[in-house]
């Protein structure tokens, strides 16, 4: 499967050169609001069904104040999208994600030059590493355009909060962006509420929160991994696997740093987080809905239909199903010939996310919708505690 093939490309070491073709303006797909916009699914983006059915009656979601999310969508496209403009299938993916923030933050989600599917499948299969450049330029022109002109609220006139969201390809340019706007820069960590970067590739020395200004080897030297609920400027990383009580597989490349047993791949699961606990704890997974990703009895994927996996839709009249501690998640490490494996355990729900598999992709489509309600609560803690803190 190419999205099996994208999860591993993201692994290798992209150029973070600066693109020579910078646009001339960002594109939006959301600039505050996700709508109205020209695309036509399901039928204009402001009629986007994010409702949600909760099928297991968990607790209500936690409110608080409100901030601001910057959202970096995964590779979806097949072909470059080299005038850039939002595509259904890139919208279709986006709200699948992140569609249950919009009623807790402004969103800003930019559309930017990706490297393509078939691109990622062959970075895999010659091992030349992607080159993002062209991507991470676009996100980061657009990230100082919302900064210059977004970011300040016009009542207060002073700066918000900003959640960095990205899964995939989406997180690995914004681990660019934070390596280049926000770590070991404190007039800029002071307004980084936390980064939720999915399905990328955080690595940091073993049994330590980051590099500490030292290691060249981690992905970050001072924006540190969460370790509370009320951490601030600091980050959310995992890859989900399934692998049924054993050791995601050699190929699992995204989750494992070879021959390094100095260094691991970040995880951090947000429900332990909330819950302060270290072991296995109920997920809060808000899945997509066959409604809401325009799907069929032929095609329950819809607009995302590359990238479903062995996911069953949920076939409910709302955007969204929620599923409150179907499933369990912790984050397991362990140290095998291949070196070190860091990943987001999950157990049960074979009937919703598929049985047990030690594949190297894992449930890496559904990084975000595995922990999504514990997410939301987590970024309504984290807003509440930087509100509490400026």
């Amino acid at each position: 499967m190419i999205w099996g093939s994208l999860a591993a490309a993201v692994t290798l070491v992209a150029s973070l050169a600066a693109p020579a073709d910078a646009l001339p303006a960002p594109v939006w797909m959301c600039q505050d609001t996700c709508g109205p916009a020209t695309a036509t699914y399901p039928v204009s983006h402001d009629q986007v069904p994010l409702d949600t059915t909760d099928v297991t009656g968990g607790p209500a979601p936690a409110s608080g104040p409100k901030v601001d999310c910057f959202y970096v969508y995964p590779t979806v496209d097949n072909l470059p999208n080299l005038v850039p403009a939002a595509s259904d299938d890139e919208f279709a993916q986006s709200i699948a994600q992140v569609g249950m923030l919009l009623p807790r933050c402004r969103i800003f989600v930019p559309v930017y030059r990706q490297r393509t599917l078939p691109e990622l499948a062959l970075s895999m299969i010659t091992k030349i590493p992607p080159d993002y450049s062209t991507g991470i330029g676009d996100v980061e022109q657009a990230f100082q355009y919302y900064w210059d002109h977004d970011n300040t609220d016009p009542a207060t006139g002073k700066r918000r909060g900003v959640v960095l969201l990205g899964h995939s390809q989406g997180a690995a340019v914004l681990e660019a962006l934070i390596q280049h706007k926000f770590d070991g820069k404190p007039d800029m960590t002071k307004y980084l509420v936390s980064a939720i970067l999915l399905g990328g590739k955080v690595v940091v020395p073993t049994g330590r929160p980051d590099g500490g200004g030292s290691d060249p080897k981690a992905t970050f030297q001072h924006v540190p991994a969460c370790q509370h609920a009320t951490d601030t400027a600091c980050v959310v990383a995992y890859s989900s696997m399934k692998p049924g009580g054993q050791t995601p597989g050699s190929d699992a490349d995204i989750v494992r740093v070879p021959n390094d047993p100095g260094h691991q791949v970040l995880c951090v699961n947000p429900a332990a987080l909330l819950a302060n606990a270290a072991g296995p704890v109920p997920l809060d997974t808000i899945l997509y809905t066959r409604k809401l990703v325009g799907g069929n009895d032929l095609n329950q994927y819809g607009r995302i239909s590359g990238l479903g996996q062995s996911l069953t839709v949920p076939n409910y009249p709302t955007g969204f199903a929620r599923f409150h501690g179907t499933l369990t998640g912790q984050c397991k490490q362990a140290t095998d010939a291949g070196g070190t494996v860091s990943w987001l355990d999950v157990v049960g729900g074979d009937n919703l996310v598929g049985p047990p598999q030690v594949n190297f992709y894992g449930l890496h489509a559904l990084d975000f919708n595995l922990t999504a309600g514990d997410l939301a609560d987590l970024i309504a803690r984290q807003a509440q505690a930087w509100t509490a803190g400026t």
